[in-house]
């Protein structure tokens, strides 16, 4: 929707709607923060691109009328700019629902007339907006809707629903109560996080992500509508706003990304398409293998579930999956070379193998496919023909291109083939090195099993020979590809070793529904995200929460780092703890014997949990460190000594 922010103080501290102390870390929340939107001297952001609606959704040319007529492509006034956002519109028993933004209400229909709510509180700060969709939803005979007409965005709004009666089937749950902690299945929270141009947060890069923030961290305190007990939430969001939130690889797992994991259940239910693969340092993606066998994984859990995506709401790489288990077996496990070949092989047949391949190669082979075939006197050959025929090819062309016309583009498509090609036989060389790692982790797994004596020790001596190779080949590689080995090991374990695979996108339950960005107005990728509060019966003392939160702070300020490494850069000695997990030097709870090849990422709940146990209990704190906040605060205070240098 058309936005103009408020001016709104920030909140006063206050005790919780359960009568709970709220921690620090849930006051500053509803300063929407610097102005957004198109910068000086930049091009308009309301192209007639961005504003374009679709004959196949009525709805988004209503809602176009309603919003935007000022918003065409003309100049918009600075003063009208600065505070301008719109809500992305989505077009598309029993409970109670709280429906934050519900904007035209179609989400809203659909969701009410699945579940047939007792209650249905529709929180929409703008209804006079909306007012045409709403009333009658209101206004209906028999109508379980109510509107609140307050602003989402201030946590005092959530509060002052739960105190004020608005949820009369409900009963609020003291911090302290025995069920405190027990999922509420009779409320469901829903709604729109969304705001294009994306709304900035205080202390976040957006609203959105900084409302969920507090919502998931309210649970632990019964905080919001937690008060109720711990709620599920349902809401569509930006999907590059929220994508970097859930770690879909080990190189993704930093601080924020493990807190989630360990306090919410998410799961994915609609996605967008996939967006171009990254790489260097701004990519958080996996290699095409991995990211194939992860989804094989999940479309076999949704059909055990009878939850396969119908045929219009599926993505390729689906497509791709099932190829690749009938190609392997069942196992879903595949070497890179043939992989890349086969993606090759999709691409070239004019099926997209977009966030699978990178750009470039992506570019190449719809290159290739175009010379083929309306240039075929240039001789490009079809590497995947077999050998007779690659010669028929030869022979058939004009392999003597000197001085033709098309001279330059030939040579630039060999040079970028043979770029490839060194690309690919890298990236089996990295394969190869992880070969060595994944063998020592089995090794491992066998000699934790024995018993003392000659057998172990000659295991012992080969785990030792594989740890020398594995080093030598890795000082040989290219240093350009240092990081290659050790994240491709890494998630190929996260994904196929006990307890379970490391990531929540790997344990996912099925695979989500993909949408097109002209279901939404204007056009956007969002995505469904549901996400369950897990339950820590220790929560009913938040201090036990505040200690793990601090300590994954300073623990994955480098998560590539080893356990041993890590704990001791948080504190001198700090690495001697690790006698006291158990879990942490047991292969076959995901564990290793050798530490130096246990990274801070591998980490399970379980070993962060024993560590942070073994931490309040170590002796040898530094002074002024034992209390649940100190490594956030020596960060705070090391970021501001080195801003006033």
């Amino acid at each position: 929707m058309f936005r103009v922010r408020p001016s709104i103080s920030r909140l006063s501290r206050r005790t919780s709607a359960s009568g709970g102390p709220l921690s620090q870390t849930r006051l500053a929340t509803i300063y929407h923060g610097r102005s957004t939107g198109r910068q000086k001297g930049s091009k308009e952001y309301w192209t007639a691109e961005k504003l374009q609606t679709s004959d196949k959704y009525p709805l988004s040319v209503a809602i176009s009328e309603l919003m935007h007529r000022s918003l065409e492509t003309k100049k918009i006034k600075k003063s009208v700019w600065s505070g301008a956002q719109i809500r992305p519109q989505i077009k598309h028993k029993g409970c109670d629902i709280l429906d934050i933004n519900p904007g035209a209400g179609l989400w809203s229909q659909k969701l009410h007339h699945l579940l047939q709510p007792r209650s249905h509180i529709l929180l929409e700060p703008r209804h006079d907006k909306f007012k045409d969709y709403l009333d009658p939803m209101l206004t209906a005979l028999g109508s379980t809707y109510s509107l609140v007409a307050k602003d989402p965005c201030d946590l005092a709004t959530y509060r002052a629903m739960v105190t004020d009666g608005v949820f009369p089937h409900q009963r609020t749950r003291a911090r302290l109560d025995p069920d405190a902690q027990e999922p509420n299945n009779t409320l469901l929270v829903t709604g729109t996080l969304a705001w294009d141009p994306r709304m900035p947060g205080l202390g976040f890069d957006s609203m959105a992500k900084q409302l969920f923030h507090h919502f998931s961290a309210a649970a632990s305190t019964n905080d919001l509508f937690h008060a109720f007990g711990l709620v599920r939430t349902l809401f569509w969001v930006e999907q590059d706003d929220f994508t970097p939130m859930i770690a879909q690889s080990m190189n993704g797992m930093q601080k924020a990304n493990r807190f989630l994991e360990m306090t919410q259940d998410v799961s994915m239910v609609v996605t967008g398409s996939l967006s171009y693969r990254k790489v260097g340092r701004g990519s958080t993606g996996r290699e095409p293998q991995y990211e194939i066998e992860s989804t094989l994984r999940a479309l076999k859990a949704g059909r055990e579930k009878h939850m396969e995506p119908p045929q219009h709401r599926r993505a390729n790489i689906y497509d791709f999956a099932e190829d690749i288990d009938k190609l392997t077996n069942g196992t879903g496990v595949s070497r890179s070379e043939a992989l890349l070949g086969y993606l090759r092989e999709q691409q070239l047949a004019g099926k997209s193998t977009t966030g699978l391949l990178m750009e470039s190669h992506i570019e190449f082979y719809n290159q290739e496919r175009l010379l083929r075939t309306e240039r075929p006197e240039l001789g490009v050959i079809d590497e995947a023909a077999s050998e007779p025929e690659k010669n028929k090819q030869r022979a058939e062309a004009n392999s003597d291109i000197k001085g033709h016309s098309a001279e330059n583009e030939v040579k630039n498509f060999a040079q970028k083939r043979a770029n490839i090609r060194h690309n690919i036989k890298v990236k089996s060389t990295v394969e190869e090195i992880a070969d060595i790692g994944e063998g020592m982790y089995k090794l491992e797994c066998r000699i934790s099993e024995m018993d003392d004596g000659p057998e172990k020790d000659a295991a012992m001596k080969k785990l030792e020979d594989m740890d020398r190779t594995w080093q030598r080949r890795f000082d040989n590689l290219n240093a350009n590809y240092s990081s290659a080995p050790i994240s491709e090991l890494d998630d190929r374990l996260a994904i196929r070793t006990p307890p379970y695979p490391r990531l929540q996108w790997d344990r996912r339950p099925f695979l989500p529904l993909v949408m097109s960005s002209d279901e939404v107005w204007p056009p956007n990728q969002l995505l469904l995200i549901s996400a369950e509060p897990i339950p820590h019966p220790s929560a009913q003392d938040s201090d036990g929460v505040e200690w793990v939160q601090d300590f994954l702070f300073g623990l994955y300020s480098q998560p590539t780092m080893s356990i041993e490494h890590a704990l001791d850069k948080m504190q001198h000695g700090l690495s001697s703890i690790i006698k006291d997990c158990p879990t942490i030097k047991d292969p076959k709870k995901g564990g290793r014997l050798l530490m130096h090849h246990f990274r801070v990422r591998m980490l399970t709940i379980e070993m962060i949990e024993e560590l942070v146990s073994a931490y309040k209990e170590w002796p040898f704190k530094s002074p002024g460190s034992d209390h649940n906040k100190y490594f956030r605060h020596k960060a705070n205070l090391r970021s501001s000594t080195s801003s006033r240098w």
